[in-house]
């Protein structure tokens, strides 16, 4: 008797020792453009360590920016982080940025009174962007302040498009 419960014991022991899987986050990954009007790439990496790097270029220009995520029901919200080196900034969508009427003069820095940002390169804004998963694209929801037109879709996919 007392080996059959010795044995019992030491299955239920064995059993619960069973590595627990860790989910898998839908969002963490490399997602890229899938827009083909403008010459030019663009690629979100979303870090598992809850940060995420974005980088657009093309012919003669190129943003970046960096920052933290954080998952929100089945969405994720973007948010930059603030640097220390000077870029002129640029928001990830809002299509009144150039409309200046009651707004800051141009350029925007990423510094206060910086003197000499970066030529080559601007810094692009993420405040509190929110994309979700539809099928296998990363599609990012317009915020009603951005006064973009419905027809905008800023879409990203697990695989680069191919060039023509």
């Amino acid at each position: 008797m007392k080996i059959r419960i010795s044995i019992l014991l030491l299955f239920f022991g064995l059993i619960s020792c069973q590595k627990k899987e860790i989910p898998e986050n839908k969002f963490v990954r490399t997602w890229y453009d899938t827009e083909y009007i403008i010459p030019g790439k663009s690629s979100i990496k979303i870090n598992a360590d809850s940060t995420f790097y974005y980088k657009s270029r093309g012919c003669d220009w190129g943003v970046f920016s960096k920052g933290k995520w954080r998952v929100i029901g089945d969405s994720i919200e973007l948010s930059s982080t603030k640097i220390d080196t000077c870029y002129v900034i640029s928001p990830f969508a809002d299509c009144t940025f150039f409309d200046r009427k009651n707004k800051a003069p141009l350029p925007l820095l990423t510094m206060p009174n910086c003197e000499e940002p970066d030529q080559g390169k601007s810094f692009c804004l993420f405040t509190k962007e929110v994309f979700y998963i539809k099928n296998d694209s990363l599609i990012y929801k317009l915020k009603p302040s951005s006064q973009c037109p419905d027809t905008l879709k800023i879409v990203f996919a697990k695989t680069q498009k191919i060039r023509k």
